[in-house]
């Protein structure tokens, strides 16, 4: 990672800091070693978001305060992929800052591996000739590691003086992000051979913000604006395709869009007035804000028929996409105490997406043949591609009012009920769906008549009413009409869904703390022919606690959850005539249904077996059960369920002491063991080359091998500064 100018400046008020806190300093610096034995053919899921690599790392906890103020330093996992550092301090009355960097790591997959050579880079190819493949001897193939790391550098300001009301607050940020990431690309279009690629990522996002405000014990008003700018190195990536082995060729390669630049503003204004009649506050809240690009529009592209790839000639209505999109928002809340126990909230949310982007008309012509290619707009009669030789883009926007009320009635000083109603009407931009309403229905009742027991139940129930644009579409036409009429996406569909939530928190002795949660969750969507009929979610909490905060302390906690989702499809072309009825045993009607058990089970110890000496340990245990069951509508269909579908175990132990030599000196040594087994039928068995039929497909082993059993041990010594 490049160091910025900011990270220049962090590192330098750092080192300006250790005159500064060489006096009248408390807290505390760390130095730790670890150790890690790891036994795993990729042990990118033990360290998915860590570094845990052998060796050493610091930390600080670091203040100094005097009559003026405070200064901190704070850092963690010093030297590693996920350090982070923060100095920050206040001025009492005057002023607060903080200056920090925070690193993030995501690794993806380790020795990964492709037959493609330039990684690292956008242009990605294989050797040979034309008609030449990529080697399907993976000893040959090149290696390197899936992965992204962030590394931020950042501040804030805030200037507020005692006296005065007014106040102003900046901030700035900058995040470079670097590495590869998995890309899988299709052969041919639509379906084909499966080619996974390293895609590079070298991506610049700075960020920045200034608000100034008036704040006093009955009004309060702000103005913020903010910035951010995104800059991608790379917009496009070219690689060579397998598929094209025809000496008729014209091009071998194809282009691929990762993001591009663009650059966001936004201004917001707020408002709050308090201590109005009824004992009301309101608050105002504005926003407007605009997300800019401009990218050069390709005037070729890559076409495949059989294994002949032809360049196509765009021919684009504009030479340069401009990105034009604005949000505007606008909500107001209201709350207020109607009687001596009744509390009220209205409000209202406006929001608005308006893209004006570039409307792009594409007529594509292969310059082989000088004919129309890769047409994909469709006509909305016939549902079909026929007589129309056009691509074009579609521009999303839509807008959305949303208006509610909340009631909080106090029975007496130990109950509580609330009841809210929240309605929302939503217009956009979409093929299917174009207006939906939402209303939604909410009770809750809290109790706290026992002194050693309090409940709280809610339930929720919400109706959603859409209008379909696609009704009127004649299913006989083609098959194209019959599926569009009948496929109805499940997060828009009209649909009934049921909430219901209990939780019970007791202490019926003293030091014992018990705790229980459900809850029922359910959603049923209706006129649903292709797609998912319903889902259902149920959850159970237990937690525990007890034991002596002076010497010892057990706790543990149970959760177990369950969803399913139940859907409907078709496979093959259906007769439009006797739809949904089979037609044979290769075109039927098909349903599945996708569960999943998950559980979640941990207890901890805490015990001080002498003065100085803190032990503590803790063990929790993981697992998801999935499942996927299939029925079809014809006998003699062949279908087979999946029964490792997504399902892992992971078990984590801790065991860690803590000892004071002294006031000043303190030594932790722990271990901690974690086992992580994965089961997926898209993993099991896993082949880097598989040929299905006469397709051959190339994959690079992301995410592949992920089972790991490691041992890790730590020694930390931390000195006190008093």
């Amino acid at each position: 990672m490049k160091r910025t100018t900011i990270g220049l400046a962090v590192a330098a008020l750092f080192c300006g800091a250790q005159n500064v806190l060489a006096q009248g300093v408390t807290g505390s610096v760390s130095v730790t070693g670890i150790a890690a034995d790891v036994d795993s053919s990729n042990r990118f899921r033990f360290e998915e978001y860590r570094d845990l690599s052998d060796g050493f790392t610091a930390g600080t906890d670091l203040r100094r305060d005097d009559d003026g103020g405070r200064m901190q330093l704070f850092s963690e996992n010093l030297g590693r992929d996920d350090q982070f550092i923060e100095l920050s301090g206040r001025r009492y009355g005057l002023l607060r800052y903080s200056l920090y960097n925070n690193r993030i790591v995501h690794n993806l997959t380790y020795d990964a591996i492709t037959p493609y050579s330039g990684i690292g880079t956008n242009n990605l190819t294989f050797p040979g000739a034309l008609g030449a493949t990529p080697s399907t001897n993976i000893a040959t193939w090149n290696r390197f590691d899936y992965g992204i790391r962030h590394d931020n550098f950042g501040g804030t300001f805030e200037v507020k003086p005692w006296a005065s009301p007014y106040y102003f607050r900046a901030t700035a940020n900058q995040k470079q992000t670097q590495g590869l990431k998995p890309i899988g690309n299709a052969g041919t279009s639509p379906g084909g051979p499966t080619i996974e690629l390293p895609a590079v990522v070298d991506y610049t996002t700075t960020d920045a913000s200034a608000e100034a405000g008036y704040a006093t014990r009955s009004s309060q008003y702000s103005l913020n604006f903010s910035w951010s700018k995104f800059d991608d190195k790379n917009n496009f990536y070219t690689w060579r395709n397998p598929v094209i082995t025809n000496a008729a060729s014209t091009t071998t390669t194809e282009t691929t869009t990762i993001a591009a630049d663009n650059s966001l503003w936004k201004v917001a204004l707020n408002a709050m007035w308090k201590q109005l009649p009824m004992s009301s506050t309101l608050a105002l809240r504005g926003t407007y804000s605009r997300l800019t690009n401009d990218l050069a529009i390709p005037t070729t592209s890559t076409a495949v028929t059989g294994t002949t790839g032809q360049i196509v000639a765009t021919n684009p209505s504009n030479g340069t996409f401009n990105g034009d999109v604005v949000y505007k928002t606008l909500s107001a809340s209201l709350t207020s105490q109607l009687a001596r126990a009744l509390d009220s909230r209205f409000y209202y949310n406006f929001n608005e997406k308006e893209n004006e982007s570039t409307h792009v008309v594409f007529r594509p012509v292969n310059q082989s043949t000088g004919l129309p290619a890769q047409t994909c707009d469709l006509n909305p009669g016939t549902g079909t591609t026929t007589g129309i030789t056009t691509c074009t883009n579609e521009l999303f926007h839509y807008t959305r009012h949303n208006v509610g009320v909340d009631l909080q009635y106090r029975l007496d000083p130990r109950n509580k009920l609330s009841a809210g109603w929240d309605f929302a009407d939503t217009e956009r931009e979409r093929i299917d769906f174009d207006k939906t309403r939402d209303n939604r229905l909410t009770l809750e009742w809290k109790n706290g008549y026992f002194e050693d027991l309090t409940a709280r139940l809610k339930y929720q129930h919400l109706w959603r009413d859409s209008e379909f644009k696609l009704g009127d579409l004649n299913p006989a036409l083609s098959n194209n009409n019959l599926f569009n009429r009948y496929v109805k996406r499940f997060d828009l569909v009209d649909a009934d869904q049921d909430l219901v939530k209990l939780a019970l928190d007791s202490s019926p002795a003293r030091f014992l703390d018990l705790g229980a949660e459900a809850i029922f969750k359910q959603n049923r969507y209706k006129g649903v022919e292709l797609g998912r009929n319903e889902d259902t979610r149920q959850e159970i909490y237990l937690s525990a606690a007890y034991g002596d905060p002076q010497r010892w302390r057990l706790s543990t906690f149970f959760d177990y959850e369950t969803t399913r989702y139940d859907s409907t499809h078709y496979q093959g072309a259906p007769n439009p005539a006797t739809f949904p009825a089979a037609v044979s045993a290769t075109i039927f009607q098909w349903k599945a249904n996708v569960k999943d058990r998950n559980y979640v089970a941990g207890i901890a110890a805490d015990w001080l077996p002498i003065t100085r000496l803190k032990l503590r340990t803790s063990f929790i245990y993981q697992e998801t059960e999935g499942t996927v069951d299939f029925a079809a509508n014809h006998p003699a269909a062949v279908i087979v369920n999946i029964p490792a579908y997504d399902s892992f175990t992971k078990t984590t132990l801790d065991l860690k002491a803590i000892y004071e030599f002294s006031r000043t000196l303190e030594v932790t040594v722990g271990a901690a063991h974690e086992r992580f087994r994965y089961s997926d039928a898209q993993m099991d068995g896993y082949n880097y080359t598989i040929v299905t039929g006469t397709t051959q497909n190339f994959l690079s082993g992301a995410y592949a091998f992920p089972n790991y059993n490691a041992w890790i041990g730590y020694l930390t010594l931390k000195y006190h500064l008093r």
